[in-house]
């Protein structure tokens, strides 16, 4: 009896150290939903560390977001590394940016102007832009650490506030916020739905950065020309296979497409968040990340193309770069055409976006040329024709790219940086320091497919306990009441102090996301442009008492472009800024590389 009982339990032991070998020996899997370049970032470094790698795609081409332009502006190495890493690695050709393209113009009432124009043809709308760009500076200055925006109560309070209402405190001549309101609906979203947090964030995470290092090549065919290497790569994608449910349980995870199912270890999702949004997960989302995904603001661009035979402009103009207009054509740039003439490609945003999504492509390119056509009365003579993408109304995308509006950074701030049991997250979205932005993209995949790695290895991202926001969330009413001459005065001018609502006490549970697995220091360039706006800006009103924050719309919407960000940062710790007054800039958005 005794030599059975041993020879059974020899049995066990034999069954057991075969199973552990077997799992051991077995290749890891993943499956990536999404085919945008933060999704094929991220299968690519899976499959290259030898993992059995599936991607699905929706729709039925791959690369996401890419916008319409035939090229696109890129930083270098210093401003944007994971970009160039791969660019070298495919062997992708750039090619050097010339020098007009490196600082903003602008379309005045018809007449085209120069950096250098505006400052002697218009000197009150030159010095108005300077006067923002400073104390813009200021206050992207006062924020010690990008990838913790929120860090003191006071700090905390301006993501109650709206950028349009601390713009109406600097109280600006007319064109000058006409300007300044459709660049940063162009880069972001409409200002009164854009988080003054937020939006000190992301300056201070370019603050410093020159344009010579955000524009410094094209990209000859744009993002799409990288997507494609990537696919190059790849073994296995499934295009026109929209993701229904996704069941997780502790062998693994279950992907449902249609009649299918796709199993694997692990998965990335790489989607915006309105796609998130149309897939079931078994066991669900908790509440938080639930009202992220419905309630995280995203801005709204549209993106045309007109083409034409030849320019239509004087060669003096030069039309490239980015392009800003106070008469209805919003952010705009030209490129030569691939096959002669030349191209317009403009970009609608934020609430010019919002009203024209239900005019059909023709109606709204024409209401585009006629715009046009008053600053060039040759352009309907030799406009050959048009493309058109719409992000504002893609069902997939419900948008263009992040833009946390008020109140957003308070609940949310790098919640998707987080795996949730098998699942891994990438995007744009979830990148902290470059959202919305080519370099965003790139480092989120890279990020995902590390912390794939780390749940393989049996590492663990439950939540930890963090320091407690809510304290900050509760003093940042009265910080803002006790600051008599301090912090918002400079900010605002003179006593006037925003009227800071108290935001609910964020949950002590978020917890710091894992850390990015390449160096930050790149500096992304924004992604696909924002769009222009179309219906004629009314202008700029007095600083009136108005209500310090306004309760942001429902997200609706993104490769528009971000910024690339400048800033040198270690691993994923960011050096400090030297303490520069340089006016913060984001890096121009015109045509450079587009987040997907």
């Amino acid at each position: 009896m005794a030599a059975a009982w041993v020879r059974l339990c020899a049995l066990v032991l034999i069954g057991a150290s075969s199973g552990a070998a077997l799992a051991k020996d077995k290749t890891p899997s993943a499956i990536v939903v999404g085919g945008g370049l933060a999704g094929l970032t991220a299968a690519y470094e899976l499959q290259d560390k030898g993992w059995q790698v599936t991607v699905l795609e929706a729709k039925a081409g791959m690369g996401g977001r890419s916008g319409l332009a035939t090229s696109e502006w890129i930083g270098n190495a210093k401003a944007q590394p994971v970009l160039n890493q791969y660019l070298d690695r495919f062997k992708l050709q750039t090619l050097p940016a010339p020098e007009f393209v490196r600082t903003p113009s602008y379309l005045i009432d018809g007449e085209y102007f120069s950096s250098t124009d505006l400052a002697t043809k218009q000197p009150a709308t030159a010095e108005a832009i300077k006067r923002y760009e400073k104390t813009l500076d200021d206050l992207a200055r006062s924020i010690d650490d990008p990838l913790n925006p929120q860090a003191t109560s006071t700090l905390f309070a301006l993501d109650q506030i709206n950028v349009s209402s601390w713009l109406d405190k600097l109280q600006l001549p007319a064109t000058a916020r006409q300007l300044i309101n459709q660049q940063i609906r162009t880069r972001y979203d409409e200002p009164s739905r854009l988080s003054l947090l937020y939006f000190a964030q992301q300056n201070r995470v370019y603050r410093g950065v020159s344009d010579r290092d955000l524009r410094a090549s094209r990209l000859p065919g744009g993002s799409p020309v990288l997507a494609q290497a990537f696919v190059k790569q790849l073994k296995t994608i499934k295009t026109n296979s929209p993701v229904t449910a996704i069941v997780q349980d502790k062998d693994g995870v279950t992907v449902k497409v249609g009649g299918a199912d796709y199993k694997a270890d692990y998965l990335v999702m790489a989607v915006p968040l309105r796609a998130l949004a149309k897939i079931q997960i078994t066991p669900g989302l908790d509440a938080q990340h639930m009202a992220a995904i419905k309630g995280t603001n995203y801005g709204w661009r549209d993106q045309l193309m007109l083409k034409f035979k030849q320019p239509v402009w004087e060669s003096r103009a030069r039309m490239s770069g980015e392009i800003f207009s106070n008469a209805g054509l919003g952010m705009l740039w030209v490129e030569p055409a691939l096959k002669g003439g030349a191209n317009v490609v403009i970009n609608l945003s934020g609430d010019n976006a919002r009203l024209l999504q239900a005019f059909g492509d023709k109606q709204m390119v024409d209401q585009v040329l006629i715009r046009l056509h008053a600053f060039y009365p040759q352009a309907r003579g030799a406009f050959t024709g048009y493309e058109v993408k719409r992000y504002s109304v893609d069902a997939g995308t419900g948008g263009a790219y992040l833009a946390y509006g008020p109140g957003q950074i308070s609940k949310y701030w790098r919640l998707w940086e987080r795996p949730v049991q098998r699942i891994a997250f990438a995007g744009e979205h979830t990148d902290a320091l470059y959202p919305g932005t080519l370099e965003g993209a790139l480092r989120s995949g890279q990020r995902a497919a590390s912390q794939v790695q780390d749940l393989l290895a049996g590492k663990s991202f439950d939540p930890a306990k963090a320091a407690a926001v809510a304290a900050a969330a509760t003093a940042g009413a009265a910080a803002t009441k006790k600051d008599s001459g301090g912090f918002f005065s400079r900010l605002f001018g003179g006593n006037d102090k925003p009227e800071a609502k108290t935001p609910p006490a964020a949950k002590a549970t978020d917890t710091a996301p894992a850390q990015a697995p390449t160096p930050a220091t790149a500096a992304p360039v924004p992604a696909a442009a924002a769009p222009a706006a179309v219906a004629k800006e009314e202008p700029a009103k007095p600083a009136a008492a108005k209500p310090a924050a306004k309760k942001p719309a429902p997200a609706k919407h993104a490769s528009a472009h971000k910024p690339a960000a400048k800033q040198a940062h270690k691993a994923t710790e960011p050096k400090k800024a030297a303490a520069k007054s340089a006016p913060a800039k984001k890096p121009a958005t015109g045509n450079q590389a587009k987040a997907n």
